[in-house]
């Protein structure tokens, strides 16, 4: 296999070339370095390149499809995790300097599940948790622009196809809106359905993994490796798992989608709203029933989020990280801790009281709806600069910290699945994502529907011009 077509390769279309025999996992993983070797120096995804690790797991695979034992597949596809999943014998940064040479002991729970499906990790991504300092990797897109916060290097990797999928994790949106602005597909599924056994995870209320791939089928082929109850993770859902895969075919005629006018309308780029609506016109024609959907105060929930946030991890930290690690972590975060120290305990309850509030008013919109459609971001990618200060939003300067959460952090906070699928581009050919928000543990409707959507248009088969 060739660079070229590794660039337009997916988890379904490769799956079935390894399983036949027809394409060496080996032969993939190799291209897949190579690429990672030649884009990486610009694009700055990897933290860590795993090369000789992927090339024996992708020998390993190569052994065991010749014998027969296919194991499904994701067996012989290169991905990636996000820096702060544990992996046993290989370094985890948690993306700071205090822990460039910390190599955790066991591997997170979803990683153990990439490796008994037979997946191959080709490195881990950069990992952005610093809110105060621009993010370190660049956009495929446009290299002047952010690839989203947080799962960063997960969202530039796929969309760079430097690895056919990557595992990142999502508190308020670090899936879905770097899947937005890199191109690419991102899935944040209903809370406690992923398991976060050694995960990095500041904000027990909200933290969870989350797939990203180049489309909706390989997504649902992820979610189906990554789902299933964990007895060692207290927040984990019982019961076993769709055929996700499965539940794509049937459209999405009579399926009921609620439009958030609120953050369709004024709040985003005119480019963003012609897409959501241009998306949605789709979705009508393709026989979904199209309403509004309105959320009482769904303003206000970046201050629940971030005052929840911030008490969580200033505790979370303490509690993690050794103190000669805490010690060495970089000045800025350690004055992000000591802010969300001084948060009270009478606020941090207060946002929890408002937090069920807004729970309960979701869950009265999800009675009405079977998804909600919203833009995944208010802009499209940000200048790498612009991300720590202020962008132009219709004249209006809009601070950059509340466009990146305001559309994804409802879904995270009221625990349901939702989903960020390409829906267009907007100017200098920037990536554009719609949003779908489901009900608590419908993932195969917000799948069906998304996919619906993309077999429905061509967005998602562009790729960014790194080639």
């Amino acid at each position: 296999m060739n660079e070229r077509d590794l660039a337009s390769a997916t988890i379904a279309e490769v799956g079935g070339l390894l399983a036949s025999r027809r394409l060496s996992p080996v032969e993939l993983a190799e291209a897949t370095l190579r690429r990672i070797e030649r884009l990486n120096p610009s694009l700055n995804a990897y933290t860590t390149i795993t090369a000789d690790y992927a090339l024996k797991r992708a020998a390993e695979a190569e052994g065991e499809i010749g014998r027969g034992d296919y194991k499904g597949p994701l067996h012989g596809i290169p991905y990636s995790l996000k820096d702060l999943v544990d992996t046993a014998g290989i370094r985890t940064t948690y993306g700071y300097r205090s822990h460039d040479d910390y190599v955790p002991p066991q591997s997170a729970r979803v990683h153990t599940l990439m490796e008994d499906a037979g997946a191959v990790l080709v490195g881990k991504v950069n990992c952005h948790f610093r809110r105060d300092v621009p993010v370190e990797c660049f956009n495929p897109w446009d290299a002047t622009r952010s690839p989203g916060h947080s799962s960063a290097g997960s969202g530039l990797a796929v969309a760079a196809s430097m690895g056919l999928a990557s595992i990142g994790s999502d508190t308020g949106g670090s899936v879905r809106i770097p899947a937005a602005w890199c191109g690419v597909v991102g899935m944040r599924a209903t809370f406690g359905l992923i398991s976060r056994r050694n995960l990095f995870g500041p904000s027990w209320s909200f933290d969870q993994a989350g797939p990203l791939a180049k489309t909706v089928e390989d997504t649902a082929i992820l979610l189906q490796a990554l789902s299933g109850y964990d007895p060692e993770d207290p927040v984990s859902l019982h019961g076993p798992a769709p055929d996700y895969r499965a539940s794509l075919a049937g459209g999405v005629k009579g399926v009921r989608v609620g439009v958030l006018e609120e953050l369709v309308g004024s709040n985003c780029t005119e480019e963003v709203e012609a897409a959501i609506r241009g998306a949605v016109d789709v979705l009508s024609q393709l026989g979904a029933e199209i309403t509004e959907a309105p959320i009482a105060d769904a303003a206000g929930v970046l201050d629940i989020h971030n005052t929840i946030v911030e008490k969580e991890s200033a505790a979370y930290y303490r509690r993690v990280f050794p103190k000669e690690r805490l010690d060495r972590i970089d000045p800025d975060m350690t004055a992000r801790l000591e802010r969300g120290a001084r948060i009270s305990m009478s606020d941090y309850m207060d946002a929890k009281r408002r937090l069920a509030l807004l729970k309960r008013e979701v869950d009265r919109v999800m009675g009405e709806v079977d998804v909600v459609a919203s833009p995944t971001c208010l802009t499209t990618a940000l200048r790498v600069a612009e991300t720590r200060g202020w962008a132009l939003v219709r004249g209006r300067e809009v601070e950059a910290g509340a466009l990146t959460l305001r559309c994804t952090a409802t879904a995270s906070d009221a625990g349901l699945p939702s989903i960020s699928v390409p829906c267009g581009f907007g100017q200098g050919g920037l990536p554009i994502g719609l949003h779908l928000m489901g009900r608590w543990r419908e993932e195969p409707v917000v799948l069906r529907v998304a996919h619906s959507y993309q077999q429905a248009t061509e967005w998602g088969r562009r790729r960014p011009p790194v080639d």
